[in-house]
């Protein structure tokens, strides 16, 4: 998706002054991290690890996984387009709404794909394609499936490869990580990310963990040098420090409630249930698109028109959760919103 994503405040001649559209954590950039960086800008004059052999190293000791079973990438983005390219001409069923990239790169590598609706995905869903693309937590609408749930799902579809896509595992208490388990998954690919919860989007860096032997079919088609120095820099001191990067989740998440439940108490909003600090709402006056750009216009804030998410209306937004006063800004705006 080139187009319609969020974070897209450069489109706008105003500054925004409250980034609702990017589901990234909000706190920033870390200082430590960006000392760290500024520290390391003199390594842009070489060439990177070719194949981020340190940090793959790293992170297979940080999660406990063998050697062989974590891939280093250029972001989750380029882990979807790697695994669709490693399955060229498969047949994919993509649990929607989500991220528009599996299918995206699903058609790219000529896959027949085929849609399954959130809602209706239990953990006895039997799938008659070769892979499934699932979001856990799922982007936009922040539901997730619970450990159990999704462990019973894969052993019931042997012989479907999961696509799990973790990158906002972090931002729950509903879903757990299914890295210790990748032992006994031999049809598991997960992908992770380390910019959202980082606060490092523009540096692209994420992984994707499997078995070896699963995973060196995703290995084959994977380009050198696609991590640059500064994006491997952050993996290593993400890594050493630990706990710079732990989110305090059951705040983030009481603050989500109560911004959710300040759009859910007007009329003129249908507000989606979430498991995470992002979720979708709908304008029942107007278009995502209009209240996107009135917000802007108006107020400086930016949300996530959500209507071109497969299976998503016109008036369909996504807003992720931030401070308690930008909060209060973005709910008062609505309320004026409501009276345009």
């Amino acid at each position: 998706m080139i187009q319609g994503h969020g974070d897209d405040g450069y489109l706008f001649d105003r500054p925004v002054k409250a980034d609702f559209s990017s589901n990234v954590w909000y706190g920033g950039l870390q200082e430590g991290l960006k000392t760290h960086l500024s520290n390391k800008l003199n390594g842009i004059a070489h060439y990177p690890d070719a194949g981020a052999d340190k940090l793959q190293a790293l992170l297979e000791k940080h999660t406990g996984l063998p050697a062989g079973s974590i891939m280093v990438t250029n972001g989750g983005t380029e882990a979807i387009y790697l695994v669709a390219q490693a399955f060229t001409g498969a047949t994919a069923t993509v649990v929607a709404p989500t991220f528009a990239e599996y299918a995206d790169a699903c058609k790219l590598y000529r896959h027949q794909v085929l849609y399954l609706s959130w809602d209706k995905l239990t953990p006895d869903t039997i799938f008659n394609t070769d892979m499934v693309f699932l979001c856990n937590p799922n982007n936009p609408t922040g539901q997730a499936l619970e450990e159990q749930a999704l462990q019973r799902l894969i052993q019931l579809n042997k012989h479907t490869v999961f696509i799990i896509d973790e990158a906002y595992i972090e931002f729950t208490l509903d879903a757990a990580t299914m890295l210790p388990h990748l032992h006994r998954l031999p049809n598991v690919l997960v992908l992770r990310s380390m910019t959202k919860s980082c606060c490092i989007p523009g540096l692209r860096l994420g992984y994707i963990a499997g078995r070896k032997q699963l995973l060196e079919r995703v290995r084959a088609y994977k380009m050198p040098w696609s991590v640059n120095s500064l994006a491997l820099e952050a993996g290593y001191y993400i890594l050493e420090h630990p706990k710079l990067f732990t989110l305090a989740k059951e705040s983030l998440l009481q603050d989500t409630f109560h911004l959710w439940e300040g759009i859910r108490k007007m009329p003129e909003f249908k507000v989606t249930p979430t498991h995470t600090h992002f979720f979708l709402f709908e304008t029942l006056t107007g278009t995502a698109a209009s209240l996107k750009a009135w917000l802007m216009e108006n107020h400086g804030i930016l949300i996530r028109d959500a209507s071109n998410f497969h299976g998503l209306e016109q008036g369909h937004c996504r807003v992720a959760c931030r401070s308690a006063d930008d909060n209060k800004l973005l709910i008062t705006a609505l309320r004026q919103w409501t009276l345009y």
